[in-house]
């Protein structure tokens, strides 16, 4: 541990009266719930899975739950996801 004084630089909190949290020193978290959602429509939805057997390709999605969120603790980014997909999709054999 530091002697009073002598810490990291960045960690000025406890000196601002506004409690700022300076360059996201501190943890913060936002949620990408939204946009991760719409994402992973857009790459997925066509999706086509080809070999010498045959063709597969991604024609629905019926469910998509879960979350997404992005976290930044100390200049660090953290991502964190859970999500349940539950898609139609069509086989073409040859």
């Amino acid at each position: 541990m530091a002697k009073w004084g002598e810490g990291d630089p960045r960690w000025i909190v406890e000196e601002r009266a506004d409690a700022t949290n300076v360059n996201n020193w501190h943890w913060t978290e936002r949620d990408a719930t939204n946009w991760s959602s719409e994402k992973l429509k857009e790459l997925l939805m066509g999706l086509r899975v080809e070999s010498d057997d045959g063709m597969c390709e991604i024609t629905e999605f019926s469910k998509v739950e879960g979350e997404a969120s992005i976290n930044n603790r100390k200049g660090k980014l953290i991502f964190f996801y859970e999500w349940n997909l539950k898609a139609t999709w069509t086989v073409h054999a040859i």
